[in-house]
């Protein structure tokens, strides 16, 4: 959400609406819940519906609380005219070089659901690493790194990359990729905000009803070249 520049837009609202000062890091999902476990935010904007059940299994959080939704795209050399498991079945076949963030974010979450897919359907042979789920081969880069990193890496190298919609449209303009969407249930991408227990509760409530009220109405409006990189239910 933040490489979307949506992110920056609902705090600039928010802080302007209430006499309460906003102060975020933008991490992956797993980095983000572990700075969750130890205290050291109020809430969590995050993408990662299972790894969030455990963590409010956990006691960190007492819900999640759905703000807003889009879907992962494939960025590439070329198009894909398939359904999201076909494309990641041609890549692999023909050895496509793919740049995976490899940072336990929601991204990789959902990167790595789709590997299992493939090996559970097509009993195609991966490897489970410190780089998480995924195919053996020198064509897969694991980096460790951001979205935003992701995709200049795949740009600069002609790679594929998978990546979330809102930040796909923020570098298309800037990168040679082009973007392929999918009408798969699996690349749906909700976002949740979790307000961390115990912590700064109150101010971490109001901006929860922010997101939910006035901020919901922007998060609706907010386009990128004229897309709309999020929706609301």
């Amino acid at each position: 959400m933040r490489d979307s520049g949506l992110l920056d837009v609902l705090i600039e609202d928010f802080e302007r609406l209430h006499d309460i000062d906003v102060e975020y890091v933008a991490v992956g999902t797993g980095a983000a819940l572990e700075l969750g476990r130890n205290g050291d935010v109020d809430a969590l904007i995050v993408h990662a519906p299972e790894q969030e059940a455990n963590f409010i299994e956990e006691g960190f959080a007492d819900e999640r609380v759905p703000i807003a939704r889009n879907a992962f795209v494939l960025l590439g050399p070329s198009t894909w005219n398939a359904s999201i498991f076909e494309a990641f079945t041609s890549i692999l076949e023909d050895e496509t070089c793919f740049i995976s963030r490899g940072d336990n974010s929601g991204t990789h979450a959902k990167e790595q659901a789709i590997w299992r897919h493939i090996n559970q359907t097509q009993g195609v042979e991966m490897v489970e690493d410190s780089n998480g789920y995924h195919p053996p081969g020198d064509w897969y880069f694991s980096i460790g790194q951001g979205m935003g990193a992701a995709i200049n890496m795949a740009d600069e190298k002609n790679c594929a990359t998978f990546s979330d919609r809102g930040t796909a449209l923020q570098f298309q303009s800037n990168i040679d990729l082009e973007r392929t969407e999918f009408s798969d249930s699996i690349v749906d991408n909700p976002y949740a905000y979790l307000v961390i227990q115990p912590g700064n509760a109150a101010a971490a409530h109001t901006f929860e009803s922010y997101l939910l009220n006035e901020g919901r109405l922007l998060i609706a409006n907010y386009t990128i070249n004229g897309d709309h990189p999020f929706f609301v239910d």
